[in-house]
């Protein structure tokens, strides 16, 4: 029997372990491919491994005219054309769970940060200044931190805030009842010191803040983002930023990634602003993680194959 032809795209996610486990399914080719170069090569291959970084288009999917199955290591498939891969009776396999802990640590990192000023204290010092009194910030206990989406990851940042004394409140439509006391959204933004993005992406939460929204919330206010970022109105966050009707907010996750180019307004504002933070969806990238959903992906794999 011929062997399966693998490729792991972004072989960087998956560690020794996940690699002698798919190593021992098929011929595995461990290769950073650009989506130009996956339209050039991606015939050869039956089984396609990857991470959020890897955007499998619908021209992809017509060039894999061998695919049989897609691995991702990840929770969400937004950057899958999942419809269409099911037209083509592609199996898209992906985790739940595996990047609870270190996005909702990366969440109170991002809140600890923008609070405490501490991205530009570090660059005053680099310059080789001492201007503490530049840098004076907020504590997080006292405060209400307001969580939209109180999945796994959401309830997760709930019980690390608690440790910060401070109070949570949560908006979430699916459920009904929790510890944590749910409100209406806009109670959640007229009220909340700090709001943490956490949604799933459905129709419903796409852009579900603009402009109105940011209104609604206090002055002061500090916006966490580590969920997607298409659920934020980027347009309208920029306005808000600008014209401080927020006072900051912290992105790891973009409408459109990798979200560094030439002249991007958001990066531009950044490099004149202190009330802004972003990270390359850093999230779940720990070596814990990597480790942990890079043997579910392949395990999951390797039972997917004898099923």
């Amino acid at each position: 029997m011929q062997k399966l032809n693998i490729l792991v795209n972004n072989p960087e996610y998956f560690d020794k372990d996940a690699m002698k486990i798919l190593n021992g399914i098929g011929n595995v080719t461990a290769k950073n491919m650009s989506n130009e170069e996956l339209l050039k090569k991606i015939h050869i291959f039956d089984i396609l491994v990857i991470r959020v970084d890897t955007k499998v288009t619908k021209k992809i999917l017509d060039k894999a005219i061998n695919l049989k199955l897609i691995g991702s290591a990840t929770t969400g498939l937004n950057h899958i054309d999942i419809e269409y891969a099911k037209k083509k009776k592609i199996k898209v396999l992906n985790l739940h769970g595996a990047h609870t802990l270190p996005t909702a640590q990366h969440t109170i990192a991002l809140m600890l940060a923008l609070s405490r000023n501490i991205p530009w204290a570090f660059e005053n010092l680099k310059n080789g200044k001492w201007e503490r009194y530049k840098f004076i910030g907020t504590q997080l206990n006292g405060k209400t931190l307001g969580i939209i989406g109180l999945g796994r990851i959401g309830s997760q940042v709930a019980e690390y805030a608690k440790a910060f004394d401070m109070k949570v409140i949560a908006y979430d439509p699916f459920i009904k009842k929790n510890s944590v006391p749910l409100v209406s959204l806009n109670t959640l933004l007229k009220t909340s010191d700090i709001i943490s993005l956490h949604p799933m992406l459905t129709t419903s939460s796409r852009n579900m803040l603009q402009l109105k929204q940011f209104k609604l919330m206090k002055k002061t206010a500090l916006l966490i983002n580590t969920s997607r970022g298409e659920v934020i109105n980027t347009n309208d966050l920029f306005v808000a930023l600008k014209k401080h009707i927020i006072s900051g907010a912290a992105l790891d996750v973009f409408p459109e990634e990798p979200f560094l180019k030439k002249g991007n307004r958001f990066v531009n504002y950044a490099l004149k602003n202190k009330n802004l933070i972003m990270t390359p969806h850093i999230g779940a990238s720990t070596r814990e993680a990597i480790h942990i959903v890079g043997v579910e992906i392949a395990n999951k794999i390797k039972k997917e194959l004898k099923s």
